[in-house]
């Protein structure tokens, strides 16, 4: 310290050292650390760190589980009795598999012929269509303007409600009452 104290005196401009700190690490409202044992402090940390790996495998091990559906579950009535419950598989002879294979093949070119069919049939209604609207156009340009506006009152639409249940009579409906039985899953 002396040294030190010397070379002070040994200098030519004296300097002065200011420190200012921040005004936040100064705030009154700031709470005042206490001073922990070391030891302590290693221990709360190991704790802390042993808490946070077994969470972590704890998620780890139920992350991988799917999440239950309703309709895959076997109830324990089916369980016992599953082998009577099982078909044996069936042998197709080679004849067989031929007649199905070949059946197959006439329905699927059936089906593709009606498509074409039908296809063909549209397309030649909707030309029609269009040839005899050009054609008015050019006869009677009024006619063709009433020709494109929608019908809405030819159509003769008569909407009856459910006729074989009557009506309860005193009946208050339910207004937004909703009660929500989805199950959620955490892990």
């Amino acid at each position: 310290m002396s040294l030190l104290s010397n070379f002070a005196k040994l200098s030519l401009f004296q300097t002065r050292s200011i420190h200012q700190t921040l005004p936040v690490a100064s705030s009154v409202f700031m709470k005042r650390q206490k001073k922990i044992d070391p030891e302590v402090a290693k221990q709360r940390e190991a704790r802390r760190r042993k808490r946070l790996e077994k969470e972590i495998r704890h998620m780890q091990k139920h992350s991988k589980k799917p999440k239950p559906v309703d309709e895959l579950t076997l109830d324990v009535k089916s369980a016992k009795n599953i082998e009577e419950r099982r078909r044996p598989p069936i042998e197709l002879t080679i004849e067989q598999i031929d007649e199905r294979a070949i059946a197959l093949k006439d329905y699927t070119k059936s089906r593709g012929a009606l498509q074409r069919e039908d296809d063909a049939w549209i397309r030649g209604v909707l030309t029609s269509q269009r040839k005899a609207l050009e054609e008015l156009k050019k006869v009677s340009p009024e006619l063709y303007e009433a020709a494109v506006q929608p019908a809405t009152a030819d159509l003769p639409l008569i909407m009856h409600g459910p006729s074989l249940t009557p009506p309860i009579k005193n009946y208050e409906a339910p207004d937004g009452d909703y009660i929500d039985t989805t199950r959620v899953w955490t892990s």
